[in-house]
């Protein structure tokens, strides 16, 4: 067991070291690379609450539509001889 947890800890440290490594060698390119996807995750994240934020502000309409179509379903439920 603890071979297992001693190797997990040597393998961890060697990656991380070689990808420091690696990112030194390299002049940064695979932090800016790291950056732009989180960047782009950012904006994507910013315009789904804008998206939600809009479905928010028209919720009002959409309940009531909601409570129209309610309205009617169980109008013609209770009288199903009067159907449009």
């Amino acid at each position: 067991m603890f071979k297992l947890i001693f190797r997990t800890i040597s393998l961890s440290t060697f990656l991380l070291i070689l990808i420091i490594g690696l990112a030194l060698w390299k002049g940064g390119d695979p932090f800016r690379k790291a950056g732009e996807i989180v960047t782009d995750a950012g904006k994507t994240i910013t315009r789904f609450g804008d998206f939600v934020d809009d479905v928010k502000r028209g919720g009002k309409k959409v309940q009531k539509t909601y409570d129209q179509l309610k309205e009617t379903i169980s109008e013609n439920d209770l009288n199903p001889a009067k159907k449009n």
